[in-house]
């Protein structure tokens, strides 16, 4: 099942088995129906579990940093030569850099992004394994670290991270050219058959004082979870079992229909701080739909695009008691899972976080179960901001 799971996820990562995008644990019913929900409660009670201290073995857990940008860089597997990329490292063109020369003329139009792939060029080789291939979030080089006064400063992405500059890892932090959340590592004979594997042991990576290796393992067994906790993310489990139980197969073909639709939407409604309904999905998708009516030149493709939506409200109409079920299953999900993310962001690791100047979470974690990774963020604080920030 958890190979047909992968499939249906083809949002998350992509046929090649490549990282792409991760999904939100309750976006996984609407990304895979059935299976999608048996993936997603299976992962949230395994870290339910392990938070409990009984049997979450078969999970692994790691924290999420917001850092800018990823790359891809190691030894490429047919060359052997070192190189960094970015996500682009895996197009049908990929765009693999040897040289400062292959930066600039691969990422010319980005400055920024040029400066950040040439500290890494220069500095990973000091620390990556021969003939590894790994994937990782730029958090900070010289420019990037702010002091005031007995704290350091860094913001990568949306998130400020800060450590006291005399603490271990705030004199890693002052003296690096370049730091990096190594999060990923791939196996394969060519860069196109690679495989992530979402759990890397980067303990094999040389130690050197201009690159920081931020760690991404997170104890879970040093993270405090209450007994009231415990009662809220089982109440909201049993709660989302009972909503999937009452769901047949007409409930997910209707929720397919609609599927991008329901996930754009599930983001506006994180960015205005709303609760998703059908009804506001159906407000959403006129809206939507009027907008890209409003960008046609010809009555022909007008009347194509109108016929489109008369098609898609009449389906939704017909079918809203289905999606009514799919939005209670996807709260009642996400709300057990916000439980867990309180839970493990009272052990926030060697940083503080905040965003805007107010105190925040680190920005989520990773719970690799069968290998498959899914995204645990509390979507109200860390993706309504960094949506926000995104809109400009």
């Amino acid at each position: 099942m958890i190979l047909d799971f992968k499939i249906f996820l083809s949002e998350s990562i992509a046929a090649d088995d490549k990282l792409k995008h991760l999904e939100h644990a309750e976006d996984h019913p609407i990304n895979a129906g059935a299976i999608g929900f048996k993936h997603a409660a299976d992962t949230l009670t395994a870290v339910h579990n392990q938070l409990r201290r009984k049997d979450g073995s078969n999970v692994k857990v790691t924290m999420k940093y917001d850092g800018s940008p990823s790359i891809v860089f190691g030894y490429h597997p047919e060359t052997k030569k070192f190189f960094v990329a970015s996500k682009s490292a895996f197009n049908v063109k990929p765009k693999i850099n040897y040289t400062d020369q292959d930066i600039e003329a691969n990422h010319g139009h980005a400055p920024g992004l040029v400066s950040k792939l040439k500290s890494a060029l220069k500095h990973l080789p000091k620390v990556t394994p021969k003939g590894a291939v790994y994937q990782g979030d730029i958090m900070h080089t010289p420019e990037d670290v702010k002091t005031s006064g007995d704290i350091l400063n860094f913001k990568p992405n949306t998130i400020t991270y800060s450590v006291p500059k005399d603490s271990s890892v705030g004199k890693k932090v002052a003296r690096a050219q370049l730091g990096v959340a190594v999060h990923t590592k791939y196996q394969g004979k060519t860069l196109t058959d690679m495989k992530a594997g979402f759990e890397p042991d980067t303990s094999s990576f040389k130690q050197h004082p201009d690159v920081h290796m931020i760690s991404v393992e997170h104890p879970v067994e040093r993270t405090g979870y209450s007994s009231a906790q415990e009662r809220e993310f089982e109440s909201h489990m049993k709660k989302a079992k009972a909503v999937a139980s009452s769901m047949t197969s007409a409930s997910h073909k209707a929720v397919e229909r609609h599927r991008d639709n329901i996930k754009m939407y599930i983001n506006d409604t994180v960015r205005q701080s709303t609760k998703p309904t059908t009804d506001g999905l159906r407000k959403y998708i006129t809206a939507r739909q009027a907008k890209a009516l409003s960008t046609l030149k010809t009555d022909k493709a007008r009347s194509i695009k109108q016929q489109e939506l008369k098609d898609s409200l009449d389906h939704l109409d017909a079918n809203g008691h289905h999606i009514d079920k799919a939005f209670e299953l996807h709260g009642h999900l996400q709300r057990a899972k916000d439980v867990l993310v309180h839970a493990l962001s009272s052990n926030p690791g060697s940083f503080q976080h905040t965003i805007g100047g107010q105190a925040a979470k680190p920005e989520g974690f990773v719970a690799i179960k069968n290998g498959a990774p899914t995204k645990l963020v509390d979507r109200a604080e860390f993706s309504r901001a960094n949506l926000l920030a995104a809109r400009g």
